[in-house]
């Protein structure tokens, strides 16, 4: 029955969400959102959705996302704006499936403050602040899993469906989803027979998905003679397969990614309920089901990131974190706990996680700024830079930076300013740099050594300097 008391945590998260997305609904691309969210759109907005894509834009995966935003401004206009508003209902839609399956494992009474807890995670609301394809990815997960949970078998087809459109981990998210659809609605109690049976016919869920990627690597190596990523693609050092020693340096990197930003509360929950409950815990279905989605997720996700050179965003492991927010607050909510110890390990929770926001590690670590609202203050100083410059009439042209800031400026604040600052190399007079830059040693070393802040603009964490050569 309809709660408003129970309710009013569910229309908090709402609120939250809304709140973020009118609070940066200018603000410009950033990161990977210049390719996905800018670049790749501005392709189909100018050619009218050709296929034809160059290399240095083809990231040989049907660009479903880049289309849907070309679509978008063609109907609202090429601006910000219309970019972020693009996002709102997946934005929306998001907090609608946590809702939904916080009620299948939760009790109907708490079940809003776990969409809480789950939802206060630094990387998905930072995610939902920007023009990303990770927030699609995120809605048709959880799409997918509640699908699953219901046997609702045409919404799974779509859920999968658009995984498989929206990006390459949507198809390792997708194999997650089809081991927990076996688990859940096959009975492999039965015959032999009966379970091949049953096999056979789910298969036709996840056919579609796999024959519209098929057609379309067939086409595109027909095309262009390479499918998911060549030698000389713009991804291909990324996609580099390292030995064991950097295999087991980056499990440790995503040992960090999955404790990073706050993570470390929920944790610290879960260790102290384990500790509490002990095997008492895995007594219930539900339970058990949630051990083997974390399970899952975590090994096929981080199994598909440790083998390469630097695919270890935070955001990759997205699905990841839902999921064990989810098997914690199913401990926390489905057992005996003392009231007093439960507002503890709440309150922990909620603030160990919101602190998680703060977190800012010396320049030379680097630092996943797309994956934590801490980059928030980034827009408004960089604006302040770029008018300081030509205030002083500093040709860009005479200021080196970093990556993300030496894309065309249009391609990160769509004005048709195509002015842009080249790489550095420590050749020009000027450098534009910032700690949200993530830059290599050797660089930061040589900034610091040769060349003199001359201008400081600082908001937050987050700090731009402008300097000049000694």
């Amino acid at each position: 029955m309809f709660n408003k008391t129970t309710n009013l945590p569910v229309y908090l998260g709402y609120l939250i969400v809304i709140s973020l997305f009118t609070v940066t609904i200018n603000n410009s691309f950033f990161y990977d959102t210049i390719f996905y969210g800018s670049k790749l759109p501005d392709f189909f907005y100018r050619t009218n959705f050709s296929l034809n894509l160059p290399d240095s834009l083809d990231a040989g995966y049907f660009p479903t996302f880049g289309m849907y935003i070309a679509l978008v401004w063609k109907v609202l206009g090429r601006d910000l704006i219309s970019s972020h508003l693009a996002m709102l209902p997946f934005i929306l839609g998001i907090v609608w499936q946590l809702d939904r399956l916080s009620r299948k494992f939760i009790p109907p009474e708490t079940s809003g403050l776990a969409l809480l807890l789950i939802l206060i995670d630094p990387t998905l609301l930072s995610q939902m602040t920007l023009v990303s394809p990770d927030v699609l990815l995120i809605f048709f997960f959880l799409l997918g899993l509640n699908s699953i949970l219901e046997n609702k078998q045409i919404l799974i087809s779509i859920a999968v469906l658009f995984l498989f459109l929206t990006h390459m981990r949507g198809m390792t998210v997708s194999l997650c989803l089809l081991l927990i659809d076996l688990y859940v609605n096959i009975s492999f109690s039965n015959s032999i027979k009966k379970v091949i049976v049953d096999l056979l016919k789910r298969t036709k869920i996840y056919l579609p998905a796999f024959l519209i990627f098929l057609v379309f690597s067939y086409y595109h190596y027909t095309m262009k003679g390479w499918i998911l990523f060549h030698d000389n693609s713009l991804w291909a050092e990324l996609f580099q397969r390292v030995g064991f020693k950097r295999m087991i340096f980056n499990i440790g990197i995503v040992g960090w990614r999955i404790v990073d930003f706050g993570r470390i509360g929920i944790w610290i929950v879960f260790f102290i309920l384990v500790f509490r409950f002990r095997l008492e815990i895995l007594r219930s279905k539900r339970t058990l089901l949630l051990v083997l989605l974390f399970s899952i997720m975590l090994l096929l996700l981080s199994g598909n990131i440790i083998w390469a050179k630097n695919l270890l965003a935070h955001r990759y492991l997205l699905p990841v974190y839902l999921c064990f927010s989810l098997l914690c607050v199913n401990i926390l909510f489905n057992n005996p706990i003392d009231p007093k110890l439960k507002k503890y390990l709440i309150s922990a929770w909620v603030i160990i996680l919101i602190s998680g926001n703060f977190w800012v590690y010396p320049d030379k670590i680097d630092k996943g700024w797309d994956s934590t609202l801490a980059h928030l203050p980034y827009f408004s100083i960089r604006k302040q830079a770029l008018d300081y410059l030509d205030k002083q009439g500093i040709n860009f042209e005479s200021v080196q930076s970093f990556f993300p800031n030496t894309a065309v400026i249009d391609d990160i604040d769509l004005n048709h300013d195509m002015r842009s600052f080249p790489d550095f190399n420590d050749s020009c007079d000027y450098v534009f740099y910032s700690n949200a830059f993530n830059v290599k040693d050797e660089y930061y070393h040589l900034i610091k050594n040769n060349y003199n802040t001359i201008k400081r603009f600082k908001r937050g964490m987050l700090h731009i300097d402008i300097c000049k050569k000694k």
